[in-house]
């Protein structure tokens, strides 16, 4: 567990020059099935930390992720979301990441692709809850590209 903290924290501190960004910054932990749409499911925790949105890249946020599942299986990326008002307590998005996929042979390589659609409610002005529907795959890279959906609930704290 101590590698999996250290490794988020050098992938945050390099992925940005703001360790403590501005308020729209966030921390999120999530509990996820995976596989949903094929015959098994397998499940694991989602944490995220989503920078403040840079405004002159059209208010595109970056973005951290750690994703551990059952049996060992890891997955460690950085990406970027682009989350859009729908009034003052709802915002829906979208996010891509790339990364590291460990002891996840079933997805046939190491490098993975995670991108998502979601919704986010407002519960106040520090706490959210969040919804996704996300897709794993490595693109082609690998011999065989199964991909994966998962289905994903979030709590974060907006600091």
């Amino acid at each position: 567990m101590k590698k999996i903290f250290y490794s988020f924290t050098l992938i945050t501190s390099i992925f940005s020059p703001h360790i403590l960004a501005e308020e729209s910054s966030s921390f999120s932990v999530g509990v996820t099935g995976w596989a949903v749409f094929d015959n098994f499911d397998h499940f694991a925790i989602h944490l995220d930390y989503e920078y403040e949105a840079i405004e002159s890249l059209w208010g595109i946020q970056p973005r951290a992720i750690i994703i551990l599942a059952e049996q060992n299986q890891q997955y460690f990326g950085i990406g970027a979301a682009k989350t859009y008002t729908i009034n003052k307590n709802w915002d829906w998005g979208i996010a891509t990441h790339m990364g590291y996929a460990r002891n996840i042979d079933v997805l046939g390589y190491d490098l993975e692709f995670y991108s998502f659609i979601f919704a986010k409610y407002k519960i106040s002005e520090v706490h959210r809850l969040r919804g996704e529907l996300g897709h794993i795959s490595n693109a082609g890279f690998g011999k065989t590209n199964p991909g994966s959906e998962s289905i994903v609930l979030s709590y974060s704290y907006h600091f």
